[in-house]
């Protein structure tokens, strides 16, 4: 009876194993899955990138910039 227990007891023990190494190769993937959208994003938000959008598209970059403030808001209304 306990060699049996010890075959289930083993049987067990691998199929874990098992399931460790699966789990730690889908967060490596994860990982790189990660780390390219960043690498992504971060060319998006590029200055220089963001700089051939703005030619590109004819857009105007505005030196100094006038935001609408919660303040701006209240004494409107």
């Amino acid at each position: 009876m306990s060699a049996v227990w010890g075959v289930f007891l083993y049987n067990r023990l691998v199929d874990f194993r098992h399931e460790i190494s699966n789990m730690e190769r889908g967060v490596k993937l994860a990982e790189a899955s990660n780390a390219e959208l960043k690498n992504n994003l971060y060319k998006l938000i590029d200055a220089q990138n963001l700089e051939a959008m703005v030619d590109k598209d004819s857009l105007i970059l505005d030196k100094n910039p006038k935001y609408v403030s919660k303040n701006f808001l209240a004494n409107n209304q």
